[in-house]
């Protein structure tokens, strides 16, 4: 099989709302280059579909320019729901590629698509084969199951694991053990996610628009507390003259806008008062401590979602390694302070503590509290399922994130871009299997030969 140079590869994760995608790989490895909506405008006489609702792609083809197009969203819920359009999506993406490197040809560029582990079906991967080599002319092609790219990311050897990837309406569990996404295990849930958070700020700012609220919600200084901190920002606020951020004087102090940005959102748990920008008009937007949060409903389904998907898992020692190494993915993931609260709800709900004593020694009586709602079913067959819960998890943590891969540490004010992590594992992917050549006599993409041989099904032959 051909060598492709690095500078060529092309990894693409189509999303709900957004898709991110990059071609060609630094040798540090670096964030998805490009984020764009995941639509496409699709014509009423034409059913042509194009990328932008504006006439900047020209005439339709019959003459009545784009006045005419619809908005598509070819996936919802992770879920695709109009194959057509999701291609069309790919062809725009390769096509910008190409019109940003004319010297470019297809057949030198690889593609792997990042694919949610529970929400494509094997038919649509199949129809999304298809079109890659008979309409694109890809030459090279494979997908990537989301939660293993999550895993190859974190390395270190960290074979069991579990992968929580959330988007804005649903919630994706999947336990991996052994280099293997455990799908029967895994938990889809639908209408759950980020949304949440928009619904509960909307609950407590009722005069922020919708747009302003997403913006709030990730720009820095929306951040979650400890539970019982949040009435203790008074008392750090008084170290700020007036309660607020004052950006002149941080711009004076810090000698540029970067650093200004970073102190602001360092500091952000100091000032009684702060501001993001409406990212509509541009306009500073003050807001108090409301941008305080210590709990979520969003954080009692992704723990209890963990919790459930990984009673699947019968080996006690592989239950517990997914335990200690919950990997959290997706844009909501940004938010500060979230992910360290999903850790304290599930260590206050599930974690299995030895017992107290008393002051003369003696063992009492208590239990957590996921061992007393199972004690108090009605449905309890033997000793068996009690004991496997009495003894898992008596440990519970977030995955070791790598200590190298520096761009991915940036912005430092937001502690990095990780939310994407399963981004960083495919790029790790591409570079072992389009480097050229077979492994193990087992080749490690679709190719033209093997797809003109075995046709959209030789995808199974190469994907993991």
């Amino acid at each position: 099989m051909p060598l492709y140079k690095e500078d060529n590869y092309l990894v693409i994760s189509p999303g709900s709302k957004v898709s991110l995608f990059s071609c060609g790989l630094r040798d540090s490895l670096s964030p998805p280059q490009f984020r764009i909506p995941s639509v496409v405008y699709q014509s009423h006489s034409t059913q042509a579909y194009l990328s932008t609702p504006s006439n900047d792609d020209g005439d339709d083809g019959n003459g009545n320019g784009n006045d005419d197009l619809k908005p598509i969203y070819p996936i919802q819920d992770s879920k695709i729901v109009d194959l057509d359009a999701f291609n069309a999506l790919l062809r725009i993406i390769l096509s910008s590629i190409i019109k940003s490197n004319p010297i470019l040809t297809i057949n030198h560029i690889p593609m792997l698509i990042i694919v949610p582990s529970l929400t494509w079906s094997k038919r649509q991967v199949e129809y999304i084969t298809k079109f890659v080599f008979e309409k694109l002319e890809i030459t090279a092609f494979n997908i990537l199951d989301l939660s293993l790219a999550s895993v190859f990311s974190i390395g270190g050897g960290t074979v069991n694991s579990t992968v929580v990837y959330v988007e804005d309406s649903s919630i994706q569990v999947v336990p991996v053990i052994g280099y293997q996404s455990i799908k029967f295990a895994g938990s889809y849930i639908k209408g759950a996610g980020a949304h949440i958070i928009n619904e509960e700020i909307k609950e407590k700012v009722n005069d922020l628009s919708d747009s302003q609220i997403e913006d709030l919600k990730y720009s820095g200084i929306f951040e979650f507390l400890p539970d019982g901190k949040q009435d203790a920002q008074a008392d750090a606020a008084a170290d700020n003259a007036d309660g607020e951020f004052d950006v002149a004087k941080i711009v004076a102090e810090s000698n540029g806008a970067d650093e200004s940005e970073q102190t602001k959102i360092k500091n952000n748990r100091k000032y009684d008062k702060n501001f993001f920008i409406d990212s509509q008009t541009k306009e500073k937007i003050t807001i108090g401590k409301e941008r305080f949060f210590t709990s979520s409903r969003l954080i009692d389904v992704i723990a209890k979602g963990i919790y459930d998907t990984l009673l699947n898992i019968d080996d006690l020692d592989k239950r517990q390694d997914c335990y200690d190494n919950i990997i959290l993915v997706g844009p909501v993931f940004q938010i500060r302070g979230l992910k360290n609260q999903v850790i304290a709800k599930l260590e206050s709900e599930y974690l299995v503590r030895e017992p107290p004593s008393d002051k003369n020694g003696n063992t009492e009586s208590k239990v957590n509290s996921a061992i007393a709602r199972y004690q108090q079913t009605d449905d309890v067959d033997d000793g068996a399922h009690l004991s496997t819960l009495s003894q898992v998890p008596n440990s519970i943590g977030l995955a070791k994130l790598p200590e190298y891969f520096p761009e991915w540490k940036i912005p430092k004010a937001f502690g990095g871009s990780w939310q994407d992590l399963y981004f960083l594992g495919g790029e790790i992917y591409a570079k072992q299997i389009f480097s050229g050549g077979s492994h193990h006599n087992k080749e490690l993409f679709v190719g033209s030969d093997m797809y003109e041989e075995r046709g959209p099904q030789s995808i199974w032959d190469v994907s993991i």
